[in-house]
């Protein structure tokens, strides 16, 4: 799984090949001049202690020849002449080692945002495509949490372990090169540290993922939890349920704390670990190298100060690239929640070859039409059968659980039916590209959905290339546009969150005058006007009368009197058609329609 995770992240690497290539030449470079600044500190310790730093090397060996460069580098003057040029080239080495540092850096950075910033669209983007199943699946906390949380964490393990994998990982090879041409055996002895230093950080970085995983699944919860609550403030207020929501809240974010908390005791255990090695190996090659220059004269004092700084340079990166492991593992474990979110089945089908419908002219066509929202699902629908003709006026009638809302789901391709077909003008949905069925349809529900953004921008979502003109004409006609003028700012007014600054009303209205723009030549209509109150009922009502004159309407009908004058009603009991009529001919036939427009009205006096 993680091998396979790592192999998806490292796709988004692809475009940024050049500057990767950048970034690790500059790395190599800050590592050798790294290594040449350590070297250049060893041969002014051994100076200032008046050691011959350059005699009695075998100028054939590699370290001897690095000994004769840096011998002629710095000349072989006097003692106080040695030192000038040694701090000169110092400063020129230290100088070049942080430009490519920087250089190494920048480029690393450039990546590692571009990719996150891939990461996020690509995210959005797939689940802009996904059936609307998916989101009746998935708690829209959980998928913000990743969009913002999860992908927070790659971002973090991306800051923090490409830069050491690039920069350090390259430092410590040529570090541990230069160890070995000062010692093979002491070398080799502290490469027999790194299984039992690699053993423990992989075990608590393997520990630290799984905790990851949970908390990223408790912060979803607790996103989800709050969002919620947030949503329904009023319900909370009005049945005095502050208090309890603000503990039941306090309790997830204890639970959350606890595994946030766990989480980091593991990751704080990494440093301590690479350190008590990195001493425990320093001292011991302290006494044995010190005995191997003081008492067998197997090495040089100026070999082994240099192998000391040499070997207490690499520490700092090795403890980085220990700390990163378990920095990439909390990485892994987000970027697995953020795959198998987009991973799920949920996406569209490819409508690229599919032939489009560029306008209404006849009729839409149900035709033994199955609808269950899983496999293993009892049908919401079963064997509907219904043909709506172009300027009709249809309603669809039954309680609650009848299956009008899926029905109208369906005709707008929200979801793939299981079999049956639907046509419009003899054409199969399974032969159209979906957004052209869509761009016919105008879709005006019970609860309107803003945004929030302007007026204008609310009235023409969805729509391109509309003048002002048309925006204040189809206010006008959505008897909207007087509480418009109203205000400051008019048409360049901010709502608020959902509308939050309008009433119900104005709120159906600017729903309205949005499905006006659009000019569809078909409407569905979710009762617009069953949680007004009666005045802002009659002029919402006036806005339909006006946006449904030549247009095919499809309404849910929850109140019955809205729908007296339509030219078929269509009744749905458990998922099937029960009647279909006009409103006399239904109560005429004294079935299940009658039925309830009785317990509706004339039990009401109505």
């Amino acid at each position: 799984m993680e091998l396979k995770t790592l192999i998806r992240l490292g796709g988004f690497f692809k475009p940024y090949k050049f500057i990767l290539l950048i970034s690790i030449i500059a790395s190599v470079l800050y590592g050798l001049f790294n290594a040449a600044s350590l070297w250049i500190v060893g041969t002014l310790i051994a100076n200032l202690f008046g050691s011959s730093t350059f005699d009695n090397y075998d100028i054939d060996s590699l370290i001897g020849k690095i000994n004769y460069f840096f011998s002629n580098l710095i000349s072989s003057g006097s003692q106080i002449e040695q030192l000038k040029m040694i701090c000169i080239f110092l400063f020129i080495t230290f100088l070049f080692k942080n430009i490519f540092y920087y250089i190494n850096w920048v480029s690393v950075s450039y990546i590692q945002l571009n990719i996150i910033k891939n990461l996020r669209n690509k995210f959005y983007s797939k689940i802009q495509q996904f059936s609307l199943q998916f989101f009746d699946k998935n708690k829209t906390g959980e998928i913000l949490s990743i969009m913002l949380n999860d992908i927070n964490w790659i971002k973090v393990a991306f800051n923090k372990s490409l830069q050491v994998f690039i920069n350090e990982l390259i430092s410590i090879l040529i570090l541990v090169y230069m160890l070995f041409l000062i010692s093979p055996i002491l070398t080799l002895l502290i490469l027999c540290t790194v299984p039992i230093s690699a053993f423990l950080i992989l075990k608590i970085s393997q520990s630290i993922k799984r905790k990851v995983k949970r908390a990223s699944l408790k912060i979803a919860d607790i996103s989800s939890y709050a969002e919620e609550k947030i949503i329904g403030i009023k319900i909370v207020k009005a049945f005095n349920m502050a208090k309890n929501e603000i503990s039941n809240f306090f309790n997830e974010n204890h639970k959350f704390f606890q595994l946030e908390f766990r989480h980091q005791r593991l990751y704080g255990l990494t440093t301590p670990i690479n350190d008590i090695i990195g001493v425990t190996l320093g001292v011991f090659l302290l006494w044995y190298g010190g005995q191997e220059v003081l008492i067998y004269n197997k090495m040089s004092s100026d070999d082994f100060m240099r192998f000391i700084i040499f070997l207490f340079a690499m520490l700092q990166p090795a403890r980085k690239l220990g700390n990163s492991i378990a920095t990439i593992q909390t990485g892994l474990a987000s970027a697995e929640r953020l795959f198998e979110m987009t991973d799920q089945p949920f996406t569209k089908l490819n409508e690229e070859n599919l032939g489009r419908i560029n306008g209404f002219k006849k009729k839409i066509q149900i035709k033994n039409l199955n609808f269950s929202y899983s496999k293993n699902s009892k049908n919401i629908l079963s064997n509907i059968n219904l043909t709506i003709k172009k300027g009709e006026k249809v309603a669809l009638v039954g309680s609650s659980g009848s299956g009008k809302t899926t029905l109208t789901s369906l005709l707008l391709r929200f979801y793939n039916y299981n079999n049956g077909d639907i046509t419009i003008d003899d054409k199969s949905y399974n032969e159209i590209n979906t957004k052209s069925v869509r761009n016919l349809i105008g879709l005006v529900t019970q609860e309107p959905i803003l945004f929030n953004d302007t007026i204008k921008n609310n009235i023409t979502y969805g729509s391109e290339n509309i003048k002002d003109k048309q925006i204040e004409e189809a206010a006008k006609i959505a008897k909207i546009d007087d509480f418009i003028s109203s205000l400051d700012l008019k048409y360049e007014t901010i709502i608020g969150e959902r509308g939050s600054l309008l009433s119900g009303g104005q709120k159906q209205r600017l729903s309205i005058a949005r499905a006006i723009i659009k000019n569809p030549p078909i409407l569905v209509f979710d009762e617009a006007t069953s949680s007004l109150d009666s005045q802002s009922e009659k002029k919402v009502q006036e806005a339909i009368d006006n946006l449904v004159k030549d247009r095919t309407v499809i309404m849910i009908a929850h109140r019955l009197t809205t729908i007296k004058n339509v030219d078929k009603i269509v009744v749905l009991e458990e998922g099937s058609i029960k009647e279909i009529g006009s409103h006399e001919e239904l109560l005429n036939k004294n079935g299940y329609y009658s039925k309830l427009y009785n317990i509706q009205f004339r039990e009401n006096n109505e």
